[in-house]
């Protein structure tokens, strides 16, 4: 096999996973899959566009229509100029950060990356040949501006951020923001700034670097906010000349996104996005059930994930362990970050799940 495959490791999330097989009537915890179904408009313009035939490859970066509204989205909801020729679509986000790193990176590159953070960040350089630095939040999932700073040598070309955030739920504030694109300025540094959960905020204000930053590649997509994953459309913008390498690579990988599901995203755009107080009411209940067991919520505050420091004199596989033995899955913490003594709690199931799973997770002990 490739040596580069020596720098993943998915088998984590695959021994969990297959532990969680074996669990009858579970309460999922775990995967991070918004509640609910997709929006019968979104479903019926998809169908739509099967009857009429739009069913054969599109433009690598995406049908015109909806890089134009996607344009619109951009300067309307997050402050950033930019026209359809510096939008592109893709197969979701996933695919559109390897698409990404292959297009700006090259080998002995390195990527300043937020630790915890989501597991492809850190894996994916390695097929682009590049190194990851990881820059630690704790011990309150917040930037870390002088070690973001001190960290950045002449290998630096990406710092990548993601707010609100998965697994944290942290949201980094505009003034923070602001003083990380200075540093990035003066070293002349790419920033990757992943928004997937911009509509999920429960505490404080989204805030996107791209629009104070021109040189930001802003990362989104209709997975979370029109629960549309298994659809897989996801959108970036940024300079023309990365947008141009993205699409370039694209042509020769993904090809072209789904002409189906990009008409479907683009009647998902006709109408505003759900303000999502189901979630801020889990949210909420997470916070005070867990507050008054003891628990200490750094994060907390937007996407729908909670990461908790377990009671000390157990690690993160103990507690997720004891935890599936009482049928409530949730993802350890080491599958996002190099520390073992944090666990991932992701509400996007039923208030109802997110209940009994709570009574059972603040009475775990070592």
């Amino acid at each position: 096999m490739a040596q580069r495959l020596q720098e993943f490791d998915s088998s984590i999330y695959q021994n969990v996973f297959k532990k969680q097989l074996l669990v009858k009537d579970p309460i999922d915890l775990s995967v991070g899959l918004p509640s609910g179904e997709t929006p019968e408009y979104i479903k019926m313009a998809g169908i739509q566009a099967i009857q009429e035939n739009k069913t054969l490859y599109a433009p690598a970066n995406g049908i015109p229509e909806l890089r134009e509204a996607l344009a619109e989205k951009f300067a309307r909801d997050n402050n950033i100029s930019v026209t359809k020729d510096e939008v592109t679509v893709m197969p979701g986000l996933a695919t559109g950060l390897l698409s990404v790193y292959l297009a700006v990176l090259n080998p002995g590159d390195e990527v300043m990356i937020m630790d915890p953070g989501f597991s492809p960040y850190f894996y994916l350089p390695a097929i682009a040949g590049a190194e990851v630095k990881r820059i630690s939040t704790l011990p309150n999932f917040q930037l870390d501006l002088d070690a973001i700073e001190k960290g950045i040598t002449t290998k630096t070309k990406l710092i990548l951020i993601n707010t609100p955030n998965n697994p944290t739920g942290a949201i980094y504030p505009k003034k923070d923001l602001e003083k990380l694109a200075q540093i990035a300025g003066k070293h002349d540094i790419l920033i990757i700034s992943d928004e997937i959960y911009e509509s999920f905020v429960f505490e404080g204000e989204h805030f996107s670097i791209g629009s104070i930053y021109p040189n930001t590649i802003t990362m989104n997509g209709f997975s979370k906010s029109h629960t549309m994953t298994g659809w897989r459309i996801g959108y970036t913008c940024g300079p023309r000349d990365v947008i141009d390498a993205i699409n370039q690579i694209q042509q020769y990988t993904v090809f072209s996104s789904s002409s189906i599901a990009q008409y479907a995203a683009l009647e998902a755009l006709s109408q505003p996005v759900s303000k999502h107080e189901d979630y801020a009411k889990k949210n909420r209940l997470i916070t005070e059930k867990m507050t008054a067991a003891g628990f200490d919520l750094h994060g907390n505050m937007g996407a729908y994930y909670t990461l908790f420091e377990v009671p000390e004199g157990m690690d993160d596989m103990e507690f997720v362990q004891k935890a599936l033995d009482k049928k409530v899955l949730l993802i350890p913490g080491r599958a996002f970050s190099t520390k073992e003594n944090f666990v991932r709690i992701s509400y996007g199931g039923t208030i109802e799940d997110v209940e009994k799973g709570l009574d059972i997770i603040t009475k775990i002990t070592p």
